[in-house]
């Protein structure tokens, strides 16, 4: 069997073993029920995200590559010998996170960014999969204009996997369906119900816990809420929309339409 077969199979099965076991855990210990059309329609969102990102990933790669060859790759050349290695390790952890916490305030800042990222936000059932569930322009732009971490550090293949696993247990399980009962040890580290709050469609919780794996720099930026032991908001968009396959494709076009329909409804009720 062909080495690229053997490991297709393998990541295959990974991938199959992690989604049949997060639905275990959130049938098991659910925060909130999550009806099948909703988790139908992540599903949906998702399949067609990533066909459409793979799709145009060559281009994205050309524009990053033009980009990071003209400013230059690896500024900063990181020790990697001995103790070294976990030193180098814990300073692309700490840069990364800092990196998708700022983006991840931008996306909410910016209307054309949150135009793309309230797709995400508009899943009225957080699940697992939701963590894929973003808009597919949203991941092609910024893998394309902003290959920071490639410009700032020369990162070895296997430290770069390495981060890759670490972010994933904080930033995609964030998602899970499952009360965790973290206690007082919630504000350690990211985690469901720490990342609810940011989904929540209270207006208390709006642009809070942005952390995609350290809640501590909510806490330093002062967009931290600390959610009480019981505190398990309803999530989603306000008012709640429903996603089907041509809004997966045209999201951003609709919502950026709706807002200048509701700004032309406000100034016309300002001029009255």
């Amino acid at each position: 069997m062909p080495i690229e077969v053997a490991n297709a199979i393998f990541y295959a099965s990974v991938f199959l073993g992690v989604i049949y076991g997060s639905r275990i855990l959130e049938k098991r210990w659910p925060i909130a029920d999550v009806p099948g059309a909703e988790f139908r329609a992540d599903w949906l969102a998702v399949i067609v995200s990533v066909g459409l990102e793979h799709l145009l990933a060559p281009i994205a790669a050309v524009s990053a590559g033009a980009i990071a060859s003209y400013a230059g790759l690896g500024w900063i050349k990181l020790p990697t010998e001995g103790y070294w290695w976990y030193v180098s390790l814990a300073i692309v952890v700490v840069a990364l996170d800092l990196y998708k916490y700022t983006f991840h305030r931008l996306q909410h800042a910016i209307p054309f960014l949150w135009a793309m990222h309230s797709f995400h936000h508009s899943a009225n059932g957080i699940t697992f999969i939701t963590g894929a569930r973003h808009f597919w322009l949203e991941r092609v732009l910024s893998d394309a204009f902003l290959p920071v971490m490639a410009i700032l550090f020369r990162i070895p293949p296997e430290m770069a996997v390495t981060v890759g696993f670490i972010f994933f247990v904080p930033d995609a399980c964030a998602h899970l369906n499952v009360r965790i009962p973290l206690g007082r040890y919630v504000t350690w580290i990211n985690n469901p119900q720490w990342h609810r709050i940011h989904h929540s469609v209270q207006l208390e919780h709006r642009d809070k816990n942005f952390a995609a794996f350290f809640p501590l720099l909510d806490i330093l930026f002062g967009t931290a809420w600390v959610p009480k032991p019981d505190e398990y908001p309803a999530t989603g968009l306000v008012p709640a929309e429903r996603v089907d396959i041509i809004n997966s494709v045209i999201w951003p076009i609709r919502h950026l339409r709706r807002r200048e329909a509701n700004r032309g409804l406000s100034l016309g009720r300002s001029r009255r």
